[in-house]
């Protein structure tokens, strides 16, 4: 076998590994996301037939309010995304510009647990929305 050959074929096999390790990150990520909505959707559910059900849209409410919130809050409301050298002054030096960039792609990384909770609360929205506006729409004109 040549050494271009070898080296490609070396390529090739790092390449396949990172991609598997992409797709176990990727899996995991998707068993949080289902973890957490269902764990969100059920305690919301259980919570909404215990007597005090009327508080407890408002603290979920609250809650999404502060979890989205501190999502924007901690990625400096996405002002480093999408930034490349070109866009930064001048007067800075190349690795301040790196460090710059690296932080906001740090950050959007660091933040996706929140993420995941603010999918999970706007499922949990979404479904009691449908149950009572769009569910008895429904109802009443199949029922005619």
């Amino acid at each position: 076998m040549s050494r271009k050959r070898k080296q490609n074929h070396l390529e090739e096999s790092k390449k396949n590994v990172s991609d598997k390790k992409l797709t176990k990150q990727n899996l995991a990520r998707l068993l949080a996301m289902i973890g957490a909505t269902a764990v969100i959707f059920a305690v919301y559910r259980f919570m909404m037939t215990q007597k005090y059900f009327e508080i407890v849209l408002g603290i979920y409410l609250a809650a999404a309010t502060a979890v989205i919130l501190g999502y924007v809050i901690y990625n400096r409301g996405f002002s480093r995304r999408g930034v490349t050298e070109d866009m930064l002054p001048n007067t800075w030096s190349a690795e301040q510009k790196r460090e710059f960039i690296e932080d906001g792609e740090q950050r959007l990384r660091k933040s996706r647990p929140l993420l995941i909770l603010i999918f999970a609360f706007a499922f949990t929205f979404v479904i009691d929305i449908l149950e009572l506006f769009a569910l008895p729409l429904i109802q009443n004109i199949f029922a005619k």
